[in-house]
C-alpha cells in the first residue's frame, strides 16, 4: 500500500534536485523516492556522523594516516608543547 506525502522544497533545493534528476533521466519524484529508499536501508539512520559529509573532500599529504595516526598525534602534541615553552 502506498502513502502520499506532501513536502515543501525551497526553490534552491528544488532546482538542484531537478537538475540532478534530469542528469539521471528520472522524474523529481523518482529521484526523491530513490534517495529516501537508500537512506532507509542504512542501519544507523538516527545517528548523524558529522564527518560523513567531509569524506572525499579533504586532502592530506600523507596517505598512511589510518596506520600511523598515533605517531602523527604524538608529533603534533610534541610540537604544541614546544610552542608553549
Amino acid at each position: 500500500m502506498a502513502k502520499t506525502l506532501t513536502i515543501q522544497l525551497s526553490d534552491d533545493l528544488e532546482n538542484k534536485l531537478t537538475a540532478q534528476a534530469q542528469k539521471l533521466n528520472l522524474s523529481l519524484e523518482d529521484l526523491i523516492l530513490q534517495s529516501l529508499s537508500q537512506s532507509a536501508k542504512q542501519e544507523n539512520i538516527s545517528e548523524f556522523d558529522p564527518i560523513l559529509p567531509l569524506l572525499g573532500t579533504l586532502k592530506f599529504h600523507n596517505s598512511d594516516v589510518g596506520e600511523n595516526h598515533d605517531q602523527y598525534l604524538q608529533q603534533t602534541l610534541q610540537q604544541e608543547l614546544k610552542i608553549d615553552e
